[in-house]
């Protein structure tokens, strides 16, 4: 008997030691196979200059809304430039890593403006926290855009080593286009661990203020706003210029780091220029005349141009007249 006891102990210890690693594996697995599914997409394929793009997407775990997410969207024009740069809460995130704390128009010096006269060189201060024990690599960015929704600058004015702890600012210039739109204007800023398009993701949302673009400028303080999506959801906008656009395909990069899983998505849209028969980029006296030419003619007759048919219908008559005439004076870069 005394040859037993050993023997059933052994096995006893055997068997507890099988039972806890399968609990710990059953919650190593439920812990881990939680599937973050991002998406992204455009509510149209192509647009003509001066239409609207939306940028919407939806964020889940495990088919649940997310409610407490950061979402990076990134927008790089034809010509590999950035074009829009944002960080949209899902819901109510909280604990940042890294944090923007302020971002404002303001003089050379970091003190607050209200207003920037267009054609001259404005600033903006911006003003972030690395809340974490340890440093962090950090990419800052800057979106700048008109109160029509038009962006009209988009860049990265600091990457870089955040030091654990520490609260750094920056005051950056930035051109005021002579041709701005007088009004209201916004300043986005936020801190990624890279772009999107690198892989990068946001660590925190975006903070944001008003400014006015105007004939004088003033010291004051500016309005901060703060926007947020609907658990599991986000939605942006922007609107193309109808003058001066870069035509093409854009590339639209979504990503986001929850819960220790990292995801990104992609999507593309084309900007054309509608009416410009003759692609010199530009819609004229010569692509109108174009149009006239072929009025009236439909496949297979001597004048036929399907150039000229911008609904494609099949045939050029009057709603093709209409649209070059609509679309006069719209310019663009291929």
């Amino acid at each position: 008997m005394s040859k037993i006891k050993p023997f059933q102990t052994q096995l006893s210890m055997l068997l507890l030691y099988f039972a806890l690693s399968f609990t710990i594996f059953n919650v190593y697995t439920k812990a881990y196979a939680a599937t973050l599914n991002l998406t992204v997409s455009t509510n149209k394929v192509i647009y003509n200059v001066g239409e609207t793009v939306t940028v919407n997407g939806t964020l889940t775990i495990n088919s649940t809304p997310v409610s407490d997410g950061i979402v990076a969207v990134q927008v790089i024009d034809p010509k590999n430039y950035l074009h829009v740069i944002r960080a949209l809460p899902i819901g109510s995130p909280t604990n940042f890593v890294i944090e923007i704390l302020q971002v404002y128009l303001s003089d050379q010096e970091g003190n607050p403006k209200s207003s920037v006269k267009r054609g001259t060189l404005g600033y903006v201060t911006i003003i972030w926290r690395n809340n974490d024990n340890a440093d962090h690599y950090t990419s800052i960015t800057l979106y700048l855009y008109y109160g029509n929704n038009q962006p009209f600058l988009a860049f990265v004015p600091f990457s870089g080593t955040v030091r654990a702890g520490v609260t750094q600012n920056m005051t950056v210039s930035v051109p005021i286009p002579s041709d701005a739109p007088l009004g209201a204007a916004f300043v986005c800023s936020a801190a990624f661990s890279n772009l999107p398009s690198n892989n990068g993701y946001a660590y925190c949302p975006e903070k944001s203020s008003t400014f006015t673009i105007t004939f004088t400028s003033s010291l004051s303080t500016t309005e901060t706003l703060q926007t947020q999506n609907s658990s599991g959801t986000y939605s942006i906008n922007f609107t193309t210029p109808n003058r001066g656009a870069v035509l093409g395909n854009y590339t639209v990069y979504a990503s986001v780091s929850y819960q220790g899983q990292y995801t990104r998505k992609t999507c593309t849209f084309k900007l054309i220029l509608v009416g410009d028969v003759d692609f010199d980029g530009k819609v004229d006296m010569t692509d109108v005349g174009l149009v006239l030419r072929a009025y009236g003619s439909k496949p297979g007759d001597p004048k036929w141009n399907p150039n000229c048919d911008f609904n494609g219908d099949g045939k050029i008559d009057m709603t093709d007249v209409g649209i070059v005439l609509r679309n006069y004076g719209n310019y663009g870069t291929y």
